[in-house]
């Protein structure tokens, strides 16, 4: 077989594996923290980022500005599938 290829393959196949075992190590640091500090963690990485923008279509300027309501039931994907489904 082709000598490139195969060092190619193994290249990739050892990327995947360092990757899976980091993967596999922060599993088991967050296993390891309680329940507190893993919702903490994950509140501090996956907070949205600026989401206002301002759009210009045919010289009208569209500001569209987002809130989120931590007290609110309803997560963004349930709102979403709920919008989708409204008959309109």
């Amino acid at each position: 077989m082709n000598s490139y290829i195969d060092e190619t393959i193994k290249e990739d196949f050892t990327e995947d594996a360092a990757i899976r075992k980091a993967i596999n190590n922060i599993y088991d640091i967050l296993a390891e923290l309680p329940k507190e500090k893993r919702f903490a963690f994950f509140e501090q990485i996956s907070k949205p980022k600026n989401l206002d923008f301002v759009k210009e279509m045919d010289g009208i300027y569209y500001f569209v500005c987002t809130y989120f309501d931590r007290e609110q039931k309803e997560d963004m994907i349930t709102k979403v599938n709920r919008i989708l489904s409204t008959e309109v």
